[in-house]
């Protein structure tokens, strides 16, 4: 995979986490928030990253960009993008 390609996945990835999680902690106190964020990166950040991945490299840049894009202007994250795709 190319440098430019490796780039945008990883931060593809770090997109979608996030979303996840802004979704997963949204009605919470800022406290269960943390606590929670942490549990969920140390229980399954690794897998997601490796999974997803092998899953998007088969995908082009400019179709990297255009799912990178979605997770921008949207709150989804990957398991939700990918299955329309």
């Amino acid at each position: 995979m190319s440098g430019i390609k490796e780039d945008l996945v990883c931060e593809i990835i770090r997109l979608s986490q996030t979303n996840l999680l802004d979704r997963k902690c949204a009605n919470m106190s800022a406290e269960t928030q943390d606590q929670v964020a942490v549990d969920w990166i140390q229980k399954n950040a690794a897998k997601y990253r490796v999974d997803f991945q092998s899953r998007l490299e088969v995908y082009s840049a400019s179709q990297l960009s255009e799912i990178l894009k979605e997770l921008t202007v949207s709150e989804k994250d990957l398991n939700d993008i990918l299955k329309v795709i």
